[in-house]
């Protein structure tokens, strides 16, 4: 293949490669080459990795092999089942999809959807910047406006790839790559309204919502399909029940309704019925809804655990400890937050959050990749020592002061921003060069003739 391409680029007396339409059809050229069966990339979904992964391309500086590129440019999406709000509202998604120009790509549809996390995001940050205080009616009600927004632009991105013709595995990447890092703002959210910054619940909602998301493309990874819903409740059910039940709150004193003891709820005829321990009656009614969330989300991550552990391909290879041992990065993640003495967790939430939820959603992009580019995954993230490394570092030095807690949280969110930027940038132009395609506008097909690989063969 190299030497093949490289006689190519060399005889300018035969090809003029100033011109787009030859450059193309090289590129067609080098793909037909590489479909060929003794040019079969490798799977390495079933390798069990503990520490190292395989070389990349380019010398290891690439975010991808070679191989794992090529199986992406193959890829076909599974998507799981349709709800009834999934084929209630498709009609509408559609309609709206067609007031958007046909030169709009499908990526930046993603992009302006995921700008309304952002701008809530923000405006929460700067009302409450550690989720323990009240916050305007307003922000709250702009944040379930954002939360609808940003889930029927996610819902209509794919309509626009079909209808311009720029379908590509490129946008799937970038789709889920939006909804995980968009939990961030989902968590800022429900911790403003329920102002729950800065205690043990906080540190569970945002790790048990990232871990949960976390193993549905470990799921994918391992079945090759992504769960959409389990029965009629899906993430169109979830997404749009947010937000409306956010703006509900925007419209009571959430102050005085969330820290209501369960004890002055409920009825004394009930309580007599119903034997309910004392200790549920005397929390406040956010945190026996928050208990309720921890519940179904564990539902979610058993459910998850089940179909990938009693999937036939796993059975069959043998991956059980492989596909458990994957899971040993994100459930330290999840817990490490607890080894924080009690007044940094308080007066460093936002901190925290974000270095934990930027790790979370860098490593949960890289299983979003590994899958379509079936590369082996390492069980233990070497991306993830630094968190934990600054974690232990706070818990056990106790000359530490709360400004140097300060100084090093802040210093990871920089660093897993960049780096995960980075890591994400590097591969989109991998992808992009393989497809030849744009990211972030649609490219005008040079070719026309769809046999022109034909005439240089």
């Amino acid at each position: 293949l190299h030497y093949i391409e490289h006689t190519l680029l060399t005889s300018p007396f035969i090809f003029n490669l100033t011109n787009p339409s030859t450059v193309n059809t090289l590129s067609v050229l080098r793909f037909r080459i590489m479909c060929l069966p003794n040019a079969t990339p490798k799977d390495g979904t079933s390798d069990l990795v503990w520490l190292f992964e395989a070389p990349t391309s380019r010398n290891n500086t690439s975010s991808l092999s070679d191989d794992g590129v090529e199986f992406i440019a193959r890829h076909k999406y599974k998507p799981g089942h349709y709800t009834f709000l999934d084929n209630f509202f498709n009609p509408f998604w559609s309609q709206l999809t067609e007031y958007l120009p046909m030169t709009l790509a499908p990526n930046m549809v993603t992009f302006i959807g995921a700008l309304h996390c952002w701008l809530a995001y923000c405006v929460l940050w700067y009302h409450a910047p550690h989720y323990d205080n009240p916050v305007p009616n307003w922000t709250i009600f702009l944040a379930g406006y954002c939360t609808i927004a940003y889930y029927t632009f996610d819902c209509m991105d794919g309509k626009q790839a079909r209808r311009t013709g720029a379908s590509s595995p490129l946008g799937q990447l970038f789709d889920h790559g939006f909804d995980c890092i968009c939990n961030l703002a989902h968590i800022s959210t429900n911790s403003a309204y329920l102002m729950i910054g800065g205690t043990p619940y906080f540190v569970l909602l945002q790790g048990s919502l990232f871990f949960a998301f976390f193993m549905a493309q470990w799921e994918e990874y391992y079945t090759g399909e992504l769960p959409h819903a389990m029965g009629n409740f899906g993430v169109t059910e979830m997404n749009y029940g947010l937000g409306l039940f956010t703006i509900a709150n925007s419209l009571i004193d959430r102050e005085t309704f969330w820290s209501t003891l369960m004890k002055d709820i409920v009825p004394e005829s009930v309580a007599k019925i119903i034997t309910i321990p004392q200790y549920i009656m005397d929390m406040e009614l956010k945190h026996v809804g928050l208990t309720g969330w921890f519940s179904i989300e564990l539902l979610l991550i058993v459910g998850c655990a089940y179909r990938v552990l009693t999937n036939a391909n796993v059975a069959k290879n043998g991956t059980h400890l492989s596909a458990l041992s994957k899971l040993l990065t994100p459930v330290l993640i999840v817990f490490a937050p607890f080894l924080l003495p009690q007044e940094i967790m308080q007066n460093e939430t936002r901190y925290m959050s974000i270095c934990t939820g930027l790790l979370f959603s860098f490593l949960t992009k890289k299983m979003i990749c590994f899958s379509m580019a079936k590369m082996a995954y390492a069980s233990i993230q070497i991306d993830a020592i630094p968190y934990w490394a600054v974690f232990l570092w706070i818990k056990y030095d106790n000359n530490i002061t709360e400004e140097g807690a300060t100084v090093l949280l802040g210093a990871l969110c920089i660093w897993y921003a960049c780096r995960m930027s980075n890591w994400a940038r590097i591969a989109i132009d991998q992808i992009c060069k393989r497809l030849d395609i744009h990211c972030f506008t649609i490219k005008e097909k040079s070719v026309l003739d769809p046999n022109a690989w034909k005439k240089v063969q």
